[in-house]
């Protein structure tokens, strides 16, 4: 996962070679996750109308095999 000045860095979810970060914009506050697998390149999602608990709930059901890329 690439660090910007975009987002502050809130938790990490890791299983079965997955890994699911939660985020949060420094500009709009909205809440995000960046999800990987293994070597491939990531995807970073923002959920401008949802909590932190939404996000946190979105990055556990991805390294669980739930949410799919």
């Amino acid at each position: 996962m690439q660090h910007t000045n975009e987002y502050e860095v809130y938790s990490t979810f890791k299983m079965n070679g997955k890994t699911a970060v939660v985020v949060k914009h420094r500009v709009s506050g909205s809440w995000g996750v960046h999800m990987s697998e293994g070597k491939k390149p990531g995807l970073l999602e923002y959920y401008p109308t949802h909590s932190e608990a939404w996000a946190e709930d979105v990055a556990e059901n991805f390294v669980q095999g739930i949410r799919q890329l």
